[in-house]
């Protein structure tokens, strides 16, 4: 029984490690750096609202980030400390830094 489930484990450390996503899409961070334009802010607002990271998805960030596999498959990827910006809230912060300066930009309420 017990190598039943060594074996379990083995094989969840290489399925979770194989089982790579981007945590933060390059899409998204053009979107955070993207200059402020008044004319599509509302637009952009809506945008970044729904770039925001739910709270499960920072779990799962958080998981991925000590599980061996999966860390040094980030490591790899040079996203590493890209989870750690999901899985503390930090990229949501910024997320709303941003729209916060659209609003006061463009005096959006």
């Amino acid at each position: 029984m017990k190598q039943v489930s060594w074996l379990s484990l083995c094989a969840f450390l290489v399925v979770s490690g194989c089982a790579y996503t981007d945590p933060i899409p390059d899409r998204a961070k053009a979107d955070i750096k993207r200059p402020i334009d008044c004319s599509t802010a509302q637009a952009d607002i809506k945008i970044l609202e729904g770039e925001k990271i739910s709270t499960s998805d920072q779990a799962k960030s958080g998981v991925k980030m000590v599980v061996p596999a999966s860390a040094a498959r980030a490591i790899l990827h040079g996203d590493y400390l890209d989870r750690g910006k999901v899985a503390t809230g930090e990229y949501n912060d910024e997320i709303d830094a941003k729209i916060k300066k659209i609003k006061d930009t463009c005096n959006i309420q």
